[in-house]
Formats: structure tokens, C-alpha cells, sequence
């Protein structure tokens, strides 16, 4: 229907009145194929699947959306324009208008209207510029929650507005996006969120004209009289056979599509109802609030006359529920706030919805336009005088709680239940952690604001420990940080130790997870020292294990095993189970990292083992992903691609990304060391992909790596240095010591491949002083391989020798047959080099049947090069 559209408008003639006509002609046409459309349903699909799978957080289309005829064809125009521009378009519109004229919904309908010629994502953000009791979003949070649209991991943005701006015009360079940018405040809050470059449509609605934008201004008058009077009939969805009162009807309302909904609503749910009455109660109703004044006092009598009609126990939920936040509100919000039972919430919210007083955003989630809660406010005490303090302690009251039982989900995955039966029923329940999840993404914004609301040290503290779990998977840690700051200021204030180690052992978790290595210690040795006054060995524990990550991170190893021996002991005495296998698997980490392979094995079963009687299954799939790693640098390639499976099955039914994306990459690890490199070749780039979705720049950089390898021995060289430099540049960004060793080291070895020595030799250097530091074994044998290569290929086999006999020796001591491999088959080419044919041979062949036994892929390329076969 819509290139039936675009066909038409395309042959329209230049001249302005004729051009107008037909416009119009056209758009009667296509709204009656519209309606047929509608008459048959689904046959044609669902209706809003987004092209190609792309994200869209488009609201949803309004319902008998009338008139606009022009503005539609001048947006179907621009898109035509942007759609076959042979040069990057931005096209930017802003509409503005009075409240009430129907911006969102004309912003919404032409979204979708438009969406399929925009098929990387079509996203809506309200900016609540003028939503009551509510400050508008700042630019640098709508631009996280921008990025995060288009899949970029929250906890992975920069901090200031101009790197958040800088970002995001990168991630759309080159898409086609649309973007609805809703309830603009001013141009100041709106130039940052527009993009660079690409091919993008860009709607923005205000109640201000933004002239100070380069913009393509629509400004949205009042309907016409026989579009109003149309749009009513549609929403009526019975017949009206009074045209003069419906002519008088549409005048008292301004014209105003807000207006007309709620007394078309009022007439089809009261069938004695006529249009003549409704004239004379809303001529009579006059205008209460002067508040509400907005060009026309008819929209303050149209919300009149619903209050009015309203029984007085729904009146006074109504006007409480202009106390909430506004960021959406199911029905254990809006019994909280009201003092009333979820069920009975659930009845009103329906009936405010059937009277167009509120708005169902998703299914049983709904919002008040920002003038009706404006309006609902200002009744508040007018009548009698509610409890508006009691209403909003008692929601406060909800929201902690509530959060609190979704976050013990989602540390422990389940809960000791401490409510009581009433508090209980009053309470969303939650099966499992995913749902506790989804519930704390759907009220994050909700939950931040009553924080902020949070004046009382306790509520203060209470919040920020409640959400801890929650935004230590969410993010992003500039907020996080400031959250657990004010969480420890509050504890203090307090002057109770044991919430003041808790609020430190968060901050120092959260410094760690910034990256903040040095702050995180001072944090968490604070945390340490408190909870060992108080002999709360369980929690010492936790605060040593987050202590031994830091130290493992920055290649403290011996501090770190300290730490996680001491968290153990404490965990064990405290009879803590699921601690002991948290502190397992960590401790499993570092033996890998220190090259004790069979340590790292049995470390992770026992690990394992406790979970499965937990029956633990995130804990399971993470064990099974450090069994995973064990086994792949100890070279037994059957039982990693086992464990990893495995993992990889749980990780993907938890709905958990990230473990997922790691064993995805392990996966392609474990193919490069068989030899299958087309296969590790489309498991890594897989990998990359899910990384880059999730905003995990460690994991792109490690997967990267990998890849590199896998393209190196495809013979695809340009590309594979291209890979490998890309994960330098995210490592020497990331900081990270054992990668940026890593990627030096096969760099290296792609260069000397390639014949770049003297790159090659530098890179080398590098490497090898930072494994020195990292005390790494299995780094230092593979770089000495690295540098035997080195020598060799510039023709110098005496130092070729020396370096693989030092890799030779430091593979045997740590048990790496596969880089004992590496380094005979280096020995054989020196000793080939110097015409010792029979040690040649021998260390051929003593190299091919290690890999023969361990399942290596390079088995056979090596006898053949060695003329065994």
C-alpha cells in the first residue's frame, strides 16, 4: 500500500494548489486500504514485526488516528528523499503545538507509517520536557538510554555528554534510523541527541518551536472541524445522529484530539449518553483549574466531566495516582500509592483506561498523559484532604521492597521471605531470577526516581542495597557509583557498622567493575576491617573475594590467591555453600591463569558439584565455562568442547547474553586448536557480534584475537592483521595485562609470517616484558616459540635454537603439550636449517605424535612438511 503511495505522490505536478488536492485524494485512498487492512487482520502478518528483526521501541499506533494529511505527505516525502539520496541524508522535523494537539500521537502514527524504509531500528524516547513533577532528561542520560536501544551495553558508556554524543553518531553512522525524540524540553536538551551522519529520519515534539535547530518546523494546529468531527464518530464506535451538537461539541473542545478522546469514550461507554448532554454538562462545567490553562479552557472542563463521572472511590484514586512518578504503573504501584488492594487497582486502572484517563503502554502497564496527572494533582486535597505524605511513603515503602525480594533473586536465586502474609499479597512474585529481571528493567526508571525521592538515611540505604544486585548486571557505573556513594554517606549518618560495611562492600564491587583498581582496595579493606570487628565471617569473605579479583586483575596473583584462600576458610566456617563455590570458581580461574591446569580442573568440579546440589544453574553453566577454560589450555580439546557445550545450553536457557557470547568464543577457541579454522572462523565472528551488542569491548577484544589466529592460518593475512591491531587498540584501551601480552604475541607471529621483521620484533619485545611482570609460564613459552620464529626467518638458526629449547623447557614444566609441540617442531626447522637431517627428523616426529595424541589440527600440516607422510 504504501509504494501504491509514494507511486502516486511521486507523479504529482509542481504546482502548490494541485499538489495539495491530490495529496489529499491520495491519502483519502490510502486510508480506505488502510481500514480494509485492518478488516482482515493478521493475514498479513503481524503488523509491527520490525524489518529484519531491528529494534523498535515504538509506542503503539493510535487507534482512528484522523486528519494530518499534508505533514503525513510531507514526511513520505523526506523519507522518499532520504530513502534514494545518493549522499548521507539527515532529515530532522520538529512538531510542535499546543497541549493536547495530538505530537505524539502524529509523531507515533507517521513512525510507523514509515518504519520499513528505516530498517536498522525505529526508536522512541520521551524527554519529559514538560511532564508534571518530573525534571526533564538530561541529554547524557538520554543518550545512554539511546545507545542502549541499538545495543550498546550500558555498562561500557563514557561519562560525559560530548563522549556519550560522540558515541553514539558513531554507532549510527551509516544506518538508516528513525527516531522519535517526544515531550522536548528546549533545543539545549535535544542538539546532542541528533545524529551525524547516516540516513536517518528524525521526529522531535515540543510544546516550544525550536528555532534555534536546523529543523523542519510542523506545527500542529487543531483539526479541522471535519476532521474532528470524524475523529469523534470513529472513537464514538456508535452512530451520532445530532450533527449540530457534534458541530458545538467539537468547538467547546478546541478541536483538540486529547479532548475529543475523552468524551468520545464518555458517549460509547454510556449508551443513554447524548451528544446534545455532553454539550450542556461541558458548558456548564466550566474551568476549575486555571493550572491547566493551555489556549483553551475546554480541556480542562473535558477533564472535569470524567472526574465528575467518576464514583467517588475511583476519584480518589485518581487523583493519587498523579502522585506517581509517571514512568508507567501496574497495579501493586498503583494499590500502593492509593492504600487499596492490587485487585481493586487493577479494576480502576481498566476503568480509567475505558474513559481515556489513563493510557495502557503495554499490557496491564499504564500512564497518565502528563496533563491529566497534572490535572489529577491538583485535585489532590481540594475535596478532603488526602494523605498525600502517607501516599507516597507507603509507595516508597512498596518499591524497596519490592525491589528487595527481585534482588535477592538475583544474587542468590532465591530468597528467605521475611513479609509477612498481608505484606506478601501486596507484592509482585516472582518465579524465578528471569523474572525478577524483567520487572526491575520494566520499573528501573521508577525505582531511580523514588531513590532520588529518598530523604531519610534508612530509605536511602534500604534502595541502594536492594538495587545493588540489579545494577551491578545493569549499569552503567558512573550512576552506580554516585548511587552507592550516597548509600555510604547515609550509613554513616547512621552510625550502624554493619550497613556501613555494606554499603562499602557495593561501592568497592561497583570501583572495581569501573575499572578503579586502587579505589576499590582502599574500599573494600574498609569493608573488611568492619565486618571482621563484628565477626561476620560470611561477609569478609565476599569483601576478600571481590579484594582477590582486584589483585588478579592488575596480576597480583599471589595477593589474590591470599585473598581467596582466606575468603574459603571464611565462607566454610560460616557454613556458607554457595560462597564456597563462588569462591571455587574464582580461585579455578586464577590456577589457569598460573598455568596449574589440573588444579583449575579440580577446582571447577568441586565448584560444580556444589551447584548441582544447589541446583544452581547459572552457578553450574559459569563453573562449567571455567572447566572450560582449564581444559583448552591444557590441551584437551574433547572435554572443553564438552564442558563448553554444556555451558553454552545452560547459559542460552538462563537467558544470560554474556556467558553465552564467552562460551561462543570458547567454542571457536577450541576449533582453532583442532585445526578447523572456517568453522573457529564463523563461531568467532559470531562471537564478535555478540560481544559488540552486549558493549563488552574485553570480550570483542579477546574473541578478536582468536579470530585473528583462525584468519592467519586461512591465509588471509591483510585481514588477520587488520583483526589483530583492532584488539590491540581495545586492549591498550582496556588496560588489561594479559591481553595486551596476548595479542602483541600473535601479532608478532603474524608479522614474522608475513615477512615484517623488524614490526614484528618490537611487538615481541613488548610481550615478553609484560609476561615477565605477569610471571606467566605458558606466555612465556609461547613467546620464546615466537622469537625462535623470529630468529630463524632472519637467518639466524643458533639463536632460533636457544629461544625454542627456553620455550621446550617451560612448556614441560607446566604441562602444555601443545606448546611443547610448537617448540620441537621449531628445533626440527633449526636443526633442518643447519643440515642435522636425523634430529630434524626426530623432533619431527616426536612433535607430530603429540599432536596426534592431544587432537591437534596442525598433526597433519606438520608431517607433511616433515615428508612423514
Amino acid at each position: 500500500m504504501r509504494h501504491y503511495v509514494d507511486h502516486c505522490l511521486g507523479a504529482i505536478a509542481a504546482d502548490e494548489a494541485v499538489l495539495r488536492e491530490r495529496r489529499r485524494a491520495v491519502w483519502a485512498a490510502f486510508a480506505q486500504l488502510e481500514a480494509l487492512h485492518e478488516q482482515l487482520g493478521d493475514i498479513a502478518g503481524p503488523e509491527h514485526a520490525p524489518p529484519g528483526g531491528a529494534p523498535s521501541t515504538l509506542r503503539r499506533d493510535v487507534h482512528a488516528f484522523t486528519g494530518r494529511v499534508d505533514e503525513l505527505a510531507l514526511l513520505v516525502e523526506t523519507a522518499e528523499q532520504v530513502d534514494t539520496a545518493s549522499h548521507r541524508v539527515i532529515a530532522v522535523h520538529a512538531v510542535d503545538g499546543m497541549p493536547g494537539v495530538g505530537k505524539t500521537a502524529f509523531a507515533v502514527h507517521a513512525a510507523h507509517l514509515l518504519a520499513d524504509r528505516f530498517p536498522d531500528g525505529q526508536v522512541f524516547l520521551d524527554l519529559h520536557g514538560h511532564s508534571p513533577g518530573r525534571a526533564p532528561v538530561d541529554p547524557r542520560d538520554a543518550l545512554a538510554s539511546l545507545l542502549a536501544a541499538l545495543g550498546v551495553n550500558p555498562l561500557d558508556l563514557p561519562e560525559g555528554v560530548e563522549a556519550r554524543a560522540e558515541l553514539w553518531r558513531k554507532v549510527l553512522s551509516g544506518k538508516r534510523v528513525l527516531l522519535v525524540l517526544d515531550n522536548v524540553a528546549d533545543h539545549a536538551q535535544v542538539e546532542a541527541l541528533l545524529p551525524g551522519e547516516g540516513r536517518c529520519l528524525v521526529l522531535v515534539t515540543s510544546r516550544r518551536r525550536l528555532v534555534e535547530l536546523d529543523v523542519v518546523s510542523i506545527d500542529l494546529a487543531p483539526l479541522s472541524a471535519d476532521e474532528a468531527e470524524r475523529m469523534f464518530q470513529d472513537l464514538a464506535a456508535r452512530p451520532v445522529s445530532e450533527p449540530r451538537a457534534l458541530g458545538e461539541l467539537v468547538r467547546l473542545c478546541g478541536r483538540l484530539p486529547l479532548a475529543l478522546a475523552i468524551l468520545a469514550a464518555r458517549f460509547r461507554n454510556r449508551k443513554a449518553l447524548s451528544v446534545a448532554r455532553l454539550v450542556e454538562e461541558l458548558t456548564d462545567a466550566g474551568n476549575r483549574l486555571p493550572a491547566l490553562r493551555s489556549g483553551d479552557r475546554a480541556v480542562a472542563a473535558a477533564f472535569d466531566l470524567s472526574y465528575r463521572d467518576l464514583p467517588p472511590r475511583r476519584q480518589r484514586f485518581f487523583r493519587l495516582l498523579g502522585l506517581h512518578p509517571g514512568e508507567g504503573i501496574e497495579r501493586f504501584a498503583a494499590a500502593a500509592v492509593c492504600g487499596i488492594d492490587p485487585d481493586e487497582a487493577e479494576a480502576h486502572l481498566d476503568a480509567l483506561h475505558h474513559e481515556h484517563l489513563v493510557d495502557e503502554i503495554l499490557l496491564g502497564r499504564f500512564r497518565m498523559h502528563d496533563l491529566i496527572a497534572e490535572y489529577a494533582r491538583a485535585l489532590v486535597g481540594l475535596d478532603d484532604p488526602d494523605p498525600t505524605a502517607a501516599a507516597l511513603a507507603s509507595l516508597l515503602d512498596f518499591y524497596e521492597q519490592a525491589a528487595g525480594i527481585a534482588g535477592d533473586l538475583l544474587a542468590r536465586g532465591s530468597r528467605d521471605d521475611e513479609t509477612d502474609t498481608g505484606a506478601a499479597s501486596r507484592l509482585p512474585r516472582f518465579a524465578d531470577a528471569a523474572q525478577a529481571m524483567d520487572w526491575t528493567d520494566e520499573e528501573r526508571a521508577n525505582l531511580l526516581i523514588c531513590l532520588d525521592w529518598a530523604e531519610e538515611p534508612e530509605r536511602v540505604v534500604g534502595f541502594a542495597l536492594a538495587l545493588a544486585p540489579y545494577l551491578r548486571r545493569t549499569g552503567p557505573w558512573d550512576l552506580v557509583l554516585r548511587v552507592h556513594h550516597r548509600a555510604v554517606g547515609a550509613a554513616r549518618a547512621l552510625g550502624v557498622p554493619e550497613v556501613e560495611g555494606r554499603t562499602l562492600l557495593e561501592l568497592g564491587k561497583t570501583e572495581f567493575y569501573a575499572d578503579n583498581y586502587e579505589r576499590a582496595q582502599v574500599v573494600l579493606r574498609g569493608a573488611v576491617k568492619i565486618f571482621t570487628e563484628l565477626g561476620d565471617h560470611s561477609r569478609v569473605a565476599r569483601a576478600l573475594m571481590s579484594l582477590g579479583q582486584t589483585w588478579m586483575q592488575t596480576g597480583d596473583y599471589s595477593d589474590a590467591e591470599e585473598a581467596y584462600s582466606q575468603a574459603l576458610a571464611a565462607h566454610e566456617q560460616a557454613g556458607d555453600v554457595r560462597g564456597v563455590a563462588a569462591v571455587l570458581v574464582e580461585l579455578g580461574t586464577l590456577h589457569y591463569y598460573q598455568d596449574e591446569y589440573a588444579e583449575a580442573v579440580d577446582t571447577n568440579n568441586r565448584a560444580l558439584r556444589i551447584y548441582e546440589e544447589l541446583g544452581d544453574h547459572p552457578g553450574q553453566a559459569t563453573a562449567l565455562k571455567g572447566l572450560t577454560h582449564a581444559f583448552l589450555f591444557s590441551d584437551d580439546y574433547e572435554r572443553a568442547h564438552d564442558a563448553a557445550t554444556k555451558a553454552q545450553l545452560l547459559f542460552r536457557d538462563l537467558r544470560m547474553r554474556l556467558g553465552e557470547a564467552q562460551v561462543l568464543s570458547l567454542l571457536g577457541s577450541i576449533d582453532v586448536a583442532r585445526g578447523r579454522f572456517a568453522e573457529a572462523r564463523d563461531s568467532l565472528e559470531a562471537a564478535v557480534r555478540a560481544y559488540d551488542g552486549l558493549g563488552d569491548r574485553a570480550g570483542v577484544a579477546m574473541a578478536m584475537i582468536e579470530l585473528g589466529i583462525a584468519l592467519r592460518h586461512l591465509g588471509e593475512f591483510p585481514r588477520a592483521e587488520e583483526t589483530l591491531r583492532a584488539a590491540l587498540a581495545l586492549y591498550e584501551e582496556l588496560g588489561e595485562p594479559a591481553g595486551k601480552a596476548a595479542v602483541r604475541r600473535e601479532l608478532a607471529e603474524l608479522l614474522t609470517a608475513s615477512g615484517k621483521l623488524p614490526g614484528a620484533l618490537a611487538l615481541l619485545d613488548e610481550a615478553e616484558a609484560l609476561y615477565q611482570k605477569l610471571d606467566d609460564r605458558y606466555g612465556k613459552a609461547a613467546t620464546s616459540s615466537a622469537y625462535g620464529a623470529w630468529h630463524l626467518a632472519s637467518g639466524d638458526p643458533g639463536a632460533a635454537r636457544s629461544r625454542y629449547a627456553e620455550a621446550l623447557r617451560l612448556a614441560r614444566d607446566i604441562a602444555g603439550p601443545a606448546e611443547e609441540a610448537s617448540a620441537l617442531a621449531g628445533m626440527a626447522r633449526v636443526a633442518r636449517a643447519l643440515g642435522e637431517h636425523e634430529a630434524a627428523d626426530r623432533a619431527f616426529r616426536e612433535a607430530v605424535a603429540i599432536h596426534r595424541r592431544i587432537g591437534s589440527g596442525k598433526a597433519a600440516g606438520l608431517a607433511a612438511e616433515a615428508g612423514l607422510e
